[in-house]
C-alpha cells in the first residue's frame, strides 16, 4: 500500500497532511474523482458551481500523480 494525499484547489487551496493508503494510482484516481463528485454535488445544493476546481493527489514524494477538475467528472446538460 503507498499514501496518497488529495489537495483540493477551489476558492482557498486546501493540502491534505494526513494522506490515505490505496493499494495504487488508479485507486487514489477514483477517490479523488468520487470526492470531486461529491464536493461538485455539495457546490450545487449551495447554488453554485465552479468546474474548474479541482483535487490534486501526490504521493508520498510529492510528485503529482493526477489531477481531477471537477468538469472532468460530472456531466452539465442544458
Amino acid at each position: 500500500m503507498a499514501r496518497y494525499f488529495f489537495h483540493l484547489h477551489n476558492d482557498l487551496e486546501t493540502r491534505d497532511r494526513e494522506g490515505v493508503e490505496l493499494p495504487d494510482p488508479g485507486a487514489a484516481r477514483k477517490m479523488a474523482e468520487r470526492e470531486a463528485r461529491a464536493m461538485a454535488a455539495h457546490n450545487v445544493s449551495h447554488g453554485h458551481l465552479a468546474l474548474s476546481h479541482s483535487i490534486e493527489v501526490t504521493d508520498l514524494q510529492g510528485a503529482t500523480v493526477c489531477t481531477v477538475r471537477f468538469g472532468d467528472v460530472v456531466e452539465v446538460l442544458e
